[in-house]
């Protein structure tokens, strides 16, 4: 992101305070937790902030846990090629996401535990736990190590360094704050990098909105009439087919690929740990039900509407090219296309002092999600494999158990420099790219069809393994043979006699919904299979909402 128009020192300048600031919230959070009456009450706080956080907490974090930048750049690439038909590929499935996740806050809160791992444990075993645990720590690990090299990619020429000395100066900040306070640390920071995240999109889309009706009224028109001129708008469709039209606004060659996507990656998306934990962490079902309903409201207005209006106005702004015969990206959008627009807006239209201020936020913001991503890659690993593994079987005491639990926490941080450094690898950026896609569906296929079968009465535990080793494995092994062998041109049985041939594999998320079909078989022939579940794995699921914390964390540490 160029900015030589804003001298280098403004951005150490507040880059330097901006840390300060992030110390500060760890300290106070170390300050806090040192204050409980014994270790087990600070452990409690270290992960789960002893379920004390309020509705409005609960809503910005998950909000701005879930605004990276691959998301919103998603976003704005849908609708920029796809018109607002491109709804359907990312921004009406989240939306259905959040509100999946609002109809969980409810049930999650049933279950005395305090991760996705131990939940599973507690109704079907601790194998569970620990097969469910590395699947979540791979997935968000290349999240957050993707996020880390996103942002420092913004931040690098702006402070006049190289990308892989941002990407450690970035992570040092995080892992201190971190270290301090855990997922105090975390929800606390989150709330000003919510607004940070919120001042980047809607400056942004207003001030592209004006220079869209500025446009618009050189040529004597109106916006609306520019875009009906666009044949991305009015007649493309995806899959983009040169022979068909959409007919409609919102209309597909083949509705395949709405559907690809409300299978493939919706459930994985509604079970993204960050918020069940968040909504457990909340004093009571009803702040973490209203959390819900805050994150809804926050995801739309300040994420989804904003991010399809930057993507809808960019077809103005930066109108398509024809290049051989073929519409393309504005030349101007660079290599990436449409997945620029943000920042190639930015950069081409904004006044050097909020150009200055917008991609310090831009990246700043950046590290909410890789502190969110980091924090529960370290509670599966610390909590959910080394805690039942290591520290329980020897002994340690639950102040030991702490401190390990913090070195943890920056081990994960080291391992997001080691992938983010990779991921500016000409070699290895390439693999790790592969492995960002794969995430998606792996928590749909390998995490969500063992959540979701925690309240089904008859679901055991080699039905949850089965399902959680097929859905994975299924995952990895299409993913290969879509990408790698069969180069998205491959025959779908079933899929492709209804919809179309081609219809799975022009979605490019064939992987997703088979790994899914593959995780679901494997839950009803493991659950059929084998024997029900005795009645005391069934007592893990209350009939209420448990919103006594005092029998909430008596449960957990018993």
């Amino acid at each position: 992101m160029g900015s030589a128009d804003v001298s280098p020192l403004w951005y150490w300048l507040v880059f330097f305070l901006y840390i300060a600031f992030l110390i500060s919230v760890g300290l106070n959070a170390y300050r806090k937790q040192k204050s409980s009456a014994n270790a087990e009450e600070e452990s409690n706080d270290y992960w789960i902030t002893g379920r004390s956080q309020p509705a409005y907490m609960v809503g910005m974090s998950v909000a701005s846990g879930w605004m990276l930048i691959g998301m919103i750049t998603w976003m704005t690439w849908a609708t920029y090629d796809l018109g607002l038909s491109g709804l359907w590929v990312v921004a009406i499935p989240w939306f259905i996401s959040n509100i999946w996740q609002f109809l969980m806050a409810r049930p999650l809160r049933r279950i005395k535990a305090i991760s996705q791992c131990q939940m599973l444990q507690n109704r079907f075993g601790l194998p569970a736990r620990i097969l469910s645990a590395p699947i979540n720590i791979f997935s968000y690990t290349i999240w957050s190590a993707a996020e880390l090299y996103a942002a420092s990619l913004i931040m690098a020429p702006a402070l006049g360094i190289s990308i892989e000395a941002m990407i450690i100066i970035y992570a040092i900040p995080i892992a201190l704050y971190m270290w301090m306070g855990g997922f105090r640390s975390v929800i606390n920071a989150n709330v000003v990098q919510f607004f940070m995240g919120a001042i980047i999109l809607l400056v942004t889309s207003g001030a592209i909105f004006l220079t869209a009706h500025g446009i618009a009224g050189a040529h004597n028109t109106t916006i609306w009439g520019m875009l009906q001129a666009q044949p991305i708008v009015n007649s493309l469709a995806y899959p983009v087919d040169s022979t068909q039209h959409a007919t409609s606004f919102f209309a597909y060659v083949s509705i395949s690929f709405p559907l690809i996507v409300m299978l493939g990656l919706v459930p994985g998306w509604a079970a993204a740990e960050d918020f069940w934990l968040k909504a457990q962490a909340a004093r009571t079902t009803h702040e973490a039900r209203l959390g819900g309903l805050y994150s809804i409201a926050f995801n739309t207005v300040i994420i989804v509407i904003p991010a399809a209006i930057i993507g809808v106005l960019g077809l103005i702004v930066f109108p398509p090219e024809m290049k051989d015969g073929v519409l393309t990206s504005a030349a101007a959008l660079g290599d990436k296309g449409a997945y620029n627009i943000i920042s190639t807006y930015i950069n081409s239209y904004m006044p050097p002092l909020v150009k200055g201020l917008l991609i310090f936020l831009l990246s700043a913001h950046t590290m909410s999600t890789v502190a969110n991503y980091s924090n529960i890659c370290a509670m599966n690993l610390s909590y959910d494999v080394l805690q039942p593994l290591v520290y329980k079987k020897r002994n340690w005491s639950d102040a030991k158990i702490v401190k390990w639990s913090r070195l943890v926490t920056v081990f994960m941080i080291i391992i997001n420099i080691l992938l983010a450094q990779l991921y500016n690898s000409p070699v290895f950026g390439a693999t790790l790219n592969d492995a960002y896609f794969v995430s998606s569906g792996l928590l749909t296929a390998g995490i969500s069809v063992m959540l979701y079968v925690l309240w089904w009465k008859r679901a055991n535990l080699l039905g949850v393994m089965l399902g959680g080793l097929s859905g994975t494995l299924g995952t990895f092994i299409f993913f290969i043979f879509e990408n790698k062998i069969w180069k998205n041109s491959y025959y779908t049985p079933i899929w492709d006699s209804i919809f179309g041939a081609g219809s799975m594999a022009n979605s490019y998320l064939g992987y997703c919904v088979i790994g899914l079909v593959c995780g679901i078989a494997g839950v009803l022939i493991g659950t059929y299979a084998g024997k029900p579940p005795s009645k005391e794995l069934l007592s893990a699921i209350a009939d209420q909402p448990i919103d006594n914390n005092e029998e909430f964390f008596s449960g957990i540490n018993a």
